[in-house]
């Protein structure tokens, strides 16, 4: 009898301990699904100023061309079929990659608000209209996956990009959740959310990578007319001149941090892979919250240097 006493009693106690344990992992899954969220509030204004980065590096690109024509034998007003053409041409491509910045973006919202749904099943209370939508949207996101991973920028398609990642999305066996909705959902979503998550890490590689290019357009344009040429201007150097050059230069060096999107995505993707294979997991929150913090504080950054200012 006393032996059956200390059996039970260990089963509770053992009991008691999975219940803990299951219910921190609900907490770091709610926590992941509010980063989640939050990535994705902080990438709209990344994906705006890629856009605002490309059409200025093409302006500035333009303007010098035109700039230096009139200088010569083959001005705009002698041959203005050219120019014209030049214009209407890049318009075109400019077009086209806003529209894939677009698709990316409509990509992530679709992301974060199966985030959200994800977040309202952990409490397990849920109701089964809330399953359902979750549902419903892991299907948009399978579908804007194969849209996704079609994207072309420069070289590579987004695919083929996330193929080549280290975090690149593989096996994973889903560790089972005591909250039947979530572990339904999760062992349907893992694949898709997995693969979702790779390919935005890969389309912000890209992005960043055609974006670096873009600032370095603009900020070499912003070197010659902000900080060179006024400084041999024959009449002495203006005053706002330690102020433009300052700006110049701290948007240079800030070219290095481009990647913060990517580094977000990243590291979004690992904690995911964490959660979901792993009961024992202890993903750092702390951290992967600082990747995403950062996306906001770089996109400010960015707005000055692509319009200019």
């Amino acid at each position: 009898m006393k032996n059956r006493k200390i059996t039970f009693a260990s089963l509770v106690a053992v009991l008691i301990i999975l219940s803990a344990c299951d219910s921190e992992r609900l907490g770091q899954f709610s926590a992941f699904a509010t980063a989640g969220s939050l990535y994705v509030t902080n990438l709209h204004p990344v994906i705006q100023e890629a856009g605002s980065a490309m059409i200025a590096a093409d302006s500035t690109t333009l303007i010098a061309e035109r700039n230096l024509a009139n200088g010569t034998s083959g001005s705009v007003e002698k041959d203005p079929d050219h120019f014209k053409s030049r214009v209407i041409e890049d318009d075109q491509l400019i077009e086209k990659y806003l529209a894939n910045l677009q698709l990316v973006d409509e990509h992530a919202t679709v992301l974060g608000s199966y985030f959200h749904a994800i977040a309202q099943l952990t409490d397990g209370k849920a109701a089964s209209g809330t399953a359902s939508a979750a549902t419903d949207l892991l299907d948009s996101i399978s579908k804007l996956n194969v849209k996704m991973g079609d994207i072309k920028f420069k070289g590579p398609t987004v695919s083929d990009t996330a193929k080549s990642l280290a975090s690149a999305a593989t096996s994973v066996i889903v560790a089972h959740f005591e909250v039947k909705a979530l572990d339904e959902q999760l062992t349907k979503a893992q694949p898709v959310i997995q693969q979702a998550l790779t390919l935005q890490e890969a389309a912000l590689h890209l992005i960043g990578e055609q974006l670096k290019e873009d600032l370095r357009a603009t900020l070499t344009a912003e070197e010659t007319t902000e900080v060179v040429d006024p400084y041999l201007q024959k009449q002495g150097v203006p005053p706002n001149w330690n102020s433009s050059r300052e700006k110049f230069l701290r948007a240079k060096v800030n070219i290095d941090r481009v990647n913060s999107a990517e580094t977000a995505a990243k590291k979004l993707n690992i904690t995911f892979k964490q959660l979901v294979e792993n009961k024992n997991a202890s993903p750092d929150m702390t951290s992967l919250l600082s990747d995403i913090s950062k996306m906001s504080g770089y996109a400010s950054s960015l707005e000055s240097v692509a319009k200019g200012k």
